[in-house]
């Protein structure tokens, strides 16, 4: 990596822990065109919720037209996540998606919704048993991740399925299959949304106004601008109580699912690939100028990160409970205890982050990421090993693609009961903000299918699938590294990093306990983790 001077780097990492999933991705209402599926009309018909919902009558007849040769209803199993609380009325939700897909293709539909907390532990337990499961949404790191499902031979290779079954799908992510495919098989689908994202600065809004610091922020250009944003909140006699950079929860200062920075000028950075590496170990110009791989922990960006924190904590700037706390930024805001923090998102993250700081906050971007490997398996669709049934999970996932009455339903419920929609825009029913159902559109199978929430514009699809159309996309998508070889240095490099990264990425690290993480990291093997990347990218390279 470029080492002149102030110059700022964030490296792009490749997977977020669970909390900053939540946090990170809020109720990110983006949408899309709709890839040869008419979704206003579908999403207009009442889609949800009665007879009407499916497109054709009669099984037989509906299974022929989209290839399905099995003549009887076959049961499937699917597998996903809620953010928050299982909601009460996913069997209702179950039966709705059961009208369309036994009347279309043949096919039952039996839902189970985990709770996030839960997720890892549940997948572990139902893949090492005999219980059936079909369809499986992968996590963005942990057990239960893409990366790790593949390379323990969890999740079968679906190419030929999705010839026969799912053509749909192929059509609608195009070139994005490249992130699942591995040594010509295709292993998951990524769920289809906006996988463009950018660093963002999120600043409460009324604090702003109060101190006349609102266009400044707006116009913010560096990182010395923030700072005297944050000096005024510390000096301030009315918002002193407040901590002017809130971090915990795994979402620390620079850290966030989105890179290391130190520098100064916004204008200046330059984003990393990570390559699918779910620890942030191991970084790349995404270019492709210089395939050369860098530990990320020992790199002049990340010292120059931790010298920026370091100071900004020795100021009074971070919050001292930052290296403990459990709560998110967006939590601590909402709870009165911060003023900002630094988070990675999509478009519309303003939006999100009101809803979920309580109170309208001001996000100003930092930096924009390239398209890569690990921003595309974040969430992804994939058929177990084990599955009894992966023909009809395949037929399944191919409606998840391409139908809006599916992925409504998966996200906001049954129009009506959960939900209505006023001018194209999705909101709660008058008297029923707690729906019996309502989980996230990020992790349905094409989120640009899904009715855009309240806050959002009515042409919130159409915008962010073109910026997500003009965002870069890295050379080096599409790799994937087998690490096998080295889980013993990992198994290592994971608890060195539990150790020092809350205190290093906090600026609550001293000089001496810096140099001890670098010492750290030689001892456990990072330098056979990196060399082992290196030389399976050189090979993936090579067979371009």
């Amino acid at each position: 990596m470029n080492k002149k001077g102030r110059k700022w780097i964030a490296m792009a990492l490749a997977g977020t822990m669970a909390l900053t999933v939540a946090a990170g991705c809020g109720r990110s209402e983006s949408a899309a065109t709709n890839n040869g599926v008419d979704t206003q009309a579908q999403a207009s018909e009442g889609t949800q919720g009665g007879e009407d919902t499916a497109a054709t009558e009669g099984g037989d007849s509906a299974a022929s037209e989209v290839g399905v040769p099995w003549d009887d209803i076959v049961d499937i199993n699917i597998l996903y996540v809620s953010m928050g609380p299982v909601p009460a009325g996913v069997d209702a939700v179950e039966a709705e998606i059961n009208k369309i897909t036994e009347s279309e293709i043949n096919t039952h539909v039996n839902v189970e919704v985990i709770e996030i907390g839960s997720y890892d532990q549940q997948v572990n337990l139902k893949l090492s048993s005999s219980e059936q499961l079909d369809l499986i949404l992968t996590m963005p790191g942990g057990p239960a991740s893409f990366t790790t499902m593949r390379s323990q031979g969890q999740l079968q290779d679906i190419s030929d399925l999705l010839e026969e079954y799912g053509q749909g799908v192929l059509d609608t992510v195009g070139d994005l299959m490249a992130a699942t495919t591995v040594d010509g098989g295709i292993y998951a689908v990524p769920v289809y949304r906006d996988v463009s994202s950018s660093e963002y600065i999120v600043m409460r809004t009324d604090v702003l106004e109060d101190l006349g610091l609102l266009e400044k922020a707006q116009n913010m250009t560096s990182m010395t601008e923030y700072e005297e944003i944050l000096e005024a909140v510390a000096s301030s006699e009315k918002w002193s109580n407040l901590a002017p950079i809130g971090a915990g929860a795994g979402i620390l200062i620079f850290t966030t699912g989105g890179g290391c920075i130190g520098g100064d000028k916004f204008a200046d950075m330059t984003a990393f690939d990570m390559l699918g590496d779910t620890m942030n170990l191991v970084g790349v110009n995404p270019d492709g100028s210089d395939p050369t791989v860098e530990l990320t922990y020992s790199s002049d960006e990340y010292r120059a990160m931790y010298e920026q924190v370091k100071d900004w904590y020795d100021r009074g700037f971070v919050y001292k409970d930052a290296q403990t706390e459990s709560a998110t930024g967006s939590e601590l805001i909402k709870s009165n205890v911060a003023f900002s923090f630094i988070m990675d998102g999509e478009y519309g993250v303003e939006d999100a982050q009101t809803q979920l700081c309580g109170m309208p906050v001001t996000c100003v971007p930092i930096l924009s990421y390239p398209i890569s490997t690990g921003s595309c398996t974040k969430f992804t669709w994939g058929v177990p090993s084990a599955a009894k049934e992966p023909e009809a999970a395949i037929a399944f996932l191919n409606m998840m693609y391409t139908d809006a009455r599916i992925n409504n339903l998966m996200a906001w419920g049954i129009e009506g009961v959960d939900y209505e929609v006023t001018d194209g825009i999705a909101h709660y029913i008058e008297g029923n903000e707690n729906p019996a159902y309502h989980l996230a559109d990020y992790t349905v199978g094409n989120q640009f299918l899904v009715l855009p929430w309240e806050g959002a514009e009515a042409d919130r699809r159409e915008i962010t699938k073109e910026l997500m159309d003009s965002t870069p996309v890295s050379a080096y998508l599409g790799f994937s590294a087998d690490l096998s070889a080295v889980t013993t240095e990992l198994s290592g490099i994971n608890n060195v990093l539990a150790e020092f990264r809350p205190q290093v990425e906090t600026g609550m690290a001293s000089e001496e306990v810096y140099q001890d993480f670098q010492e750290r990291l030689a001892a456990v093997g990072a330098d056979k983790i990196v060399a082992e990347y290196q030389n399976q990218l050189n090979d993936w390279l090579a067979q371009q």
